[in-house]
């Protein structure tokens, strides 16, 4: 009865330890992001009214290391309006058989956000300034920002080239917020438990062998 009380506290100690990690509450981070960004944009003509696009940018005041975004995108233009829309998905405007687009904010380590891209726009055909907003909707990361989800929201401004394949250079405002699950690391405090819960048995056992003496 002695021995079978003195194991039970052990296989309860290592039971604790096998669960203790499941038992720490994870905990959702919410970072918000506010940076300007000097893009470069290029485009790839498909039809007469849709482009590919590819846009860079670098950032001298990004946060946490984001200082890179890179993105392709499919915009469709009205140039009788001068309304675009953009999207990083083709199927939005019936495209078959273009890859999938997406827009990543990295730097020179590995973290980085990545998600998909949503924008309008306006070609001012009088002033040949071309105008831009849109929301960014992340998918997922990597590093510390694994499995991230959050919005950004973004408003862009460049001149307008009327010479085809011309690089478009401009500025583009973010700003929005995302969030990151952390999971605490395992407690090390069960340590003692184990030290504990075996010096229990063993002085339990010397007791009852002293007392059937």
């Amino acid at each position: 009865m002695i021995q079978s009380t003195a194991l039970r506290y052990v296989l309860l100690a290592f039971t604790f330890i096998n669960f203790a990690p499941s038992a720490a509450l994870a905990t959702t981070l919410t970072s918000s992001f506010n940076a300007t960004y000097d893009v470069v944009v290029t485009a790839k003509q498909i039809t007469p009214n849709l482009e590919q696009t590819f846009i860079s940018g670098t950032s001298t005041d990004a946060p946490y290391g984001l200082t890179t975004v890179n993105a392709i995108a499919y915009a469709q233009t009205n140039f009788t309006s001068g309304v675009f829309n953009s999207n990083t998905d083709p199927n939005t405007f019936g495209l078959q058989g273009y890859p999938l687009g997406s827009i990543t904010f990295s730097g020179n380590s590995n973290d980085s956000l990545f998600g998909n891209q949503i924008t309008t726009g306006l070609i001012d055909f009088n002033t040949f300034n071309v105008t831009s907003s849109g929301t960014v909707t992340f998918t997922g990361g990597s590093g510390q920002f694994e499995n991230a989800t959050g919005t950004f929201t973004f408003s862009q401004v460049q001149p307008l080239s009327l010479q085809p394949g011309v690089a478009l250079k401009g500025q583009a405002r973010v700003n929005g917020s995302f969030q990151v699950v952390a999971v605490p690391e395992p407690t090390t405090n069960v340590i003692p438990l184990v030290i504990g819960a075996i010096a229990a048995s063993v002085l339990l056992r010397r007791r009852h062998e002293v007392a059937s003496s």
